[in-house]
């Protein structure tokens, strides 16, 4: 291997003897590395360097003679054979670890699990609850929900340590190829919850972590050393920090030019645009680092349309930052007819920059939001010629110029969104030319094919030997059971998480009208907006208050938040939407009568279930359009869409360790299958803005803003649903009228709509003491009771009724969409 290869190795296992030290519990004595290594003291390995004795054991197995001096002398290059290399990695190191902050006293490491990041977040300069994060290896389904101190007290953490080491080299064996992606794949898996220092440090940052940001940073040093005098300093600027931005999303997705005829496949369509952008995305962020020979440890973020990278601050770096930016924007204006535009800036930094990595987010901002303002300036000419362009044959979905009835653009994205669903494995390849009739971005030489077994990737990358290929596993860390199978040296093993539910009926998706049906009462969608509040927020001052204010809000600690955010969003999501699920065999308990859903082919019969069935017996009713980074939006049964938004909030409360300072908001849509589905997101997006424009911390539905939570006098959603159900169940068991529970509604709108135009959280604290403070309607309210025969029941709406008047219009709501 060359040299910057054994660099990257090196920087990857620098530190895996942490991980090894604390499985190996032979006693002081009796260690399991190589005794060529017990001569070796701190005047050899360097100060706080002992693991580095454990780091070379293992690596002198598997990699180069380079790769076991680097990482046994990363503290001291001194004594290293490689010196030069050796001082990069070990200001890589340094730079990757500057978050490190003091513990009050000398930790025990095997009994200290990994700081939940979340619970290290603060806004308001005062310390949260600690939660604790499992030491176990990366599971989609169930162990990495942070746990707080009462649950972990007491832990010896070596069995947990022994079992999870003995996994990790036992799949590291199992390689046949060693390479960056694969290793960097394997890491993830075990290391993602193992704590990087928990010694006389804080134990918050996780060991893939910080394994992962040395080695972005080894990259970039390296190379800026092959262009200019590296110097072993703080200052130096040998960074550069990419942002990009892809706007005109929201038009793109749901731009739908005549509704009726846009019908059939729609709900595919939606779903294959959305990941389309997603891909897109992607494959800008992995073209910038292939054409400038980094890795993936160089993404810091990637999703949502936007992607941030770690680059060497070189000539070539600008020059690669331009054609990027000059390519994929023509290929917008020809494509899309400009209604996609690549925000893409950058800011040199330097090390002590990247201990205060919030800094440099900030000004990146600023950078979006003023190149935002000059919109294609270098593709002027081409927009004009573009706009006089004679266009005689419209595509019937997005309007754009077809040569048939549908565009090659809706038809490849129809057929996009209906190979995710269902799909085991995503393969990006790279490549002069188009291998299959997937998606292909021309201008990027990148390409993504999705399959659904095993057989069919084999098959493929077999028979394309010249083509590199990441073979990702969807939604499932064990990912290397291609192994031995596969002969294509050229193809790197990863996981990917990714939220891809899609209702269908034994492979056949459903379309929104089908979703509207399955609904109980009422034939009605909703559609859900959801977003983490405040989140600029939280990366700029969430860390401000850790080691007063300098190295908090370090690139290693930005990356395991965003790391955390995006791995509940992309891949949490689908353990969710499994409780909202229908069938098609009949279950005992169900909801409602058997529903019968007509297909151009035959009609299908299905049932709701009443409560949840065993996994794999149900098909879910939720359809992800997008799911990722910090946000989603997703389409469904309009009753199951707000049950959804009521769990995904609990769920991710319990993610996020409970801290009061990170929370979500919510919109919701409600909607006949008719309606254009695009103007139905709008409106959740217009309703997701209500919720923020008030506050934040809410969820906006039929037309009312609510805290999620009760506050005292003042009810909550989650109050005022756990109300909305006990008046639909003694509505339909005949106990309350409907005529009573309208009269309700109509009590309300004589009494609390007086103020419509609220538009900011002031006034939101206004109206709800208004709302507080009204008592003209008891009176008519407590006659309004006699309709209510049985007594006990009477009793309990005189109570409950008093409590959730001001905002009874939500109950009243549900009841009346369920018993339709």
């Amino acid at each position: 291997m060359d040299d910057y290869t054994n660099l990257k190795f090196a920087s990857l296992f620098h530190d895996i003897g942490k991980f090894y030290q604390r499985a190996d519990n032979l006693g002081k004595s009796n260690h399991a590395y190589d005794s060529k290594y017990e001569k070796l003291d701190a005047s050899d390995y360097g100060s706080s360097g002992a693991h580095s004795k454990w780091s070379a054991d293992f690596v002198k197995d598997y990699f180069d003679d380079m790769v076991e001096d680097l990482v046994l002398y990363h503290h001291n290059p001194s004594k290293s054979s490689f010196p030069d290399l050796c001082k990069i990695l070990k200001k890589a190191d340094e730079h990757s670890s500057k978050e490190r902050i003091d513990a009050d006293e000398k930790g025990d490491v095997l009994a200290t699990p990994l700081t939940s990041v979340f619970s290290r977040i603060s806004l308001s300069d005062e310390d949260h609850d600690e939660y604790y994060v499992p030491l176990v290896e990366l599971d989609f389904t169930k162990g990495l929900h942070p746990q707080d101190k009462k649950t972990m007290s007491g832990w010896n953490l070596v069995p947990e340590y022994q079992q999870l080491w003995a996994k990790f080299v036992n799949e590291f064996k199992i390689l046949s190829n060693i390479n960056i992606e694969s290793v960097l794949a394997i890491l993830k898996k075990y290391s993602s919850t193992v704590p990087s220092a928990a010694y006389y440090s804080e134990s918050d940052i996780s060991l893939y972590d910080h394994l992962k940001t040395t080695l972005a940073i080894a990259n970039c040093r390296y190379l800026f050393s092959k262009e200019d005098n590296l110097k072993q300093t703080d200052d130096q600027p040998v960074y550069r920090i990419i942002n990009g931005d892809i706007s005109g999303i929201q038009n793109f997705i749901y731009r739908v030019q005549t509704p009726e005829d846009a019908q059939s496949g729609m709900s595919k369509r939606l779903r294959g645009r959305s990941l389309y952008l997603t891909l897109l995305c992607e494959a800008i962020a992995s073209k910038i680092i292939n054409d400038l020979d980094l890795d993936s440890s160089n993404i810091l973020f990637c999703g949502g349309g936007r992607f941030t990278i770690i680059a060497p601050d070189t000539a070539g770096t600008n020059e690669i930052i331009k054609k990027i930016d000059l390519e994929v924007n023509q290929t917008f204006i020809d494509k899309f007819n400009a209604e996609l535009f690549l925000n893409i800036v950058s800011t040199p930094a330097c090390g002590d920059d990247l201990a205060n990595f919030d800094k440099v987010l900030a000004n990146l901002a600023l950078l979006l939001n003023e190149n935002k303002k000059h919109k294609f300036i270098n593709h002027l000419e081409d927009i004009f010629e573009s706009d006089s362009r004679a266009v005689y044959d419209l595509c019937p979905v997005c309007g754009n110029e077809s040569k048939g009835d549908l565009c090659d653009d809706c038809h490849e994205h129809e057929k996009l969104g209906g190979a995710v669903a269902n799909a085991k494995y995503l393969i990006k390849y790279i490549s002069q030319d188009k291998i299959t009739d997937a998606l292909y971005f021309d201008s990027l030489n990148i390409g993504y094919i999705f399959k659904k077994s095993k057989k069919d990737v084999i098959d493929l990358v077999n028979e394309n030997a010249d083509v590199n290929f990441t073979v990702y596993r969807l939604n499932d860390a064990d990912f290397l059971d291609f192994v031995g199978e596969i002969d294509n040296e050229n193809v790197s093993f990863d996981f990917k998480v990714l939220g891809n539910s899609i209702p269908n009926i034994h492979g056949k998706p459903l379309y929104f009208n089908h979703l509207a049906e399955i609904s109980k009462g009422a034939n009605k969608l909703g559609v859900l907006k959801m977003d983490v509040d405040n989140l600029g927020l939280i990366f700029s001052q969430g860390f401000k208050h850790l080691n007063d204010g300098e190295g908090g809000a370090s690139i290693s600690r930005i990356s395991s938040l965003s790391f955390y955010l995006d791995l509940f969003f992309s891949g949490r999501i689908n353990q969710i939407v499994d409780k909202f699920s229908f069938t098609t065999g009949l279950v005992d308990d169900v909801e409602s009568a058997m529903v019968e859903l007509d297909f151009e082919d035959k009609k299908e019969i299905v049932y709701k279930p009443r409560s949840e069935i065993p996994k794999g017996t149900g098909t879910s009713t939720i359809h992800i359009n997008y799911s990722g980074g910090d946000d989603l939006l997703v389409v469904g049964p309009y009753d199951d869409i707000i049950e959804f938004a009521q769990e995904f909030r609990s769920r991710f409360k319990k993610w996020t360790a409970n801290n009061k300072d990170i929370n979500i908001s919510a919109g919701i849509s409600i909607v006949s299958p008719k309606f254009p589905i695009g103007k139905a997101a709008v409106m959740a997006d217009d309703e997701l803005e209500k919720s923020k424009d008030c506050g934040r911390d809410k969820i906006t539905v039929f037309g009312e803003t609510l805290n999620w939570e009760s506050n005292g006098l003042e009810k909550g959603f989650d109050e005022i649903f756990d109300f909305a159900k006990y008046l639909e169940e003694k509505n339909e068991s005949k106990e309350i009228s409907r005529g009573f529970t309208h009269s309700l509604l109509n009590i309300w709108k004589n009494n609390f709509t007086k103020n419509n135009n609220i538009s900011n959280e002031t006034e939101w604290n206004r109206d709800i003491q208004k709302r507080l403070s009204t008592k003209s309607y008891i009176p008519l309210f407590k006659y309004k009771l006699r309709l209510i025969h049985n007594r006990e029941i009477r009793d309990e709406i005189d109570k409950n009724g008093i409590k959730f008047m001001p905002w009874i219009k939500t109950p009243v709501s549900w009841v009346s969409l369920r018993l339709r």
